[in-house]
């Protein structure tokens, strides 16, 4: 029951605030990697696989690509990318577009205080494959031009603490381009509440509030 009376005062006194935020988009800075080239190109099946050369068929691939034959050129991106080899770039603007042909990889580095109700939003010419701090969230291709919420994912909560977002962009047509936003909700909480009083001491604390009221009026 105590609890119950501190939460409500705490919320009462202290609200917390929901304030729907922009962890990632297009145009913020990250690591660029632009020396793949084609070195994925039919690596994983063919046309009818993650790296064609020619196909716009319009395909999903729930598992992640087997990107060994890059390794030398991506280096730990995956595993450790807080240490990156020499082909990524430091921090900065990121092309939106590349040499027709080629793959390119990404990294958005970002800092949250905890996150819920994490929606991420891709578009892309041609293809793309996504990871959040290692972890394979989806890969898709599809013909024509990057749109807007061509790919929409829930990706539900984030822990305080920094995140990186790994993308992987496939091309193999004559232009390309590509759109990424990430908002969320951030709940900010007030400050810490001190220890309430129960009612009954509440109320004899008011009663020698007014006590002593009624004595310094007689004394005068």
């Amino acid at each position: 029951m105590k609890i119950t009376k501190l939460f409500l005062v705490a919320v009462l006194l202290f609200p917390t605030t929901a304030n729907a935020v922009t962890l990632v988009q297009t145009s913020d800075p990250g690591y660029y990697n632009d020396s793949i080239g084609t070195v994925l190109n039919l690596t994983n099946g063919g046309e009818t696989r993650p790296f064609p050369v020619f196909n716009d068929s319009t395909l999903s691939f729930p598992t992640a690509p087997d990107l060994s034959a890059a390794d030398s050129a991506l280096g730990n991106w995956l595993t450790n990318p807080g240490s990156l080899n020499s082909n990524w770039t430091a921090e900065a603007s990121i092309p939106n577009s590349w040499t027709p042909g080629d793959e390119v990889a990404i990294i958005y580095q970002f800092d949250t205080l905890g996150a819920t109700n994490v929606q991420a939003s891709f578009g892309v010419d041609n293809g793309i494959f996504a990871w959040l701090d290692g972890e394979y969230l989806f890969g898709a291709r599809a013909g024509g031009g990057p749109s807007a919420g061509e790919y929409v994912l829930d990706l539900g909560d984030l822990d305080a603490g920094t995140h990186y977002l790994q993308l992987l962009l496939e091309d193999h047509g004559g232009t390309n381009g590509y759109i990424v936003n990430i908002t969320a909700d951030t709940f900010i909480p007030g400050p810490p509440t001190a220890q309430v009083a129960e009612p009954g001491t509440l109320a004899l604390l008011g009663l020698g509030i007014l006590g002593l009221g009624l004595r310094r009026r007689r004394s005068r």
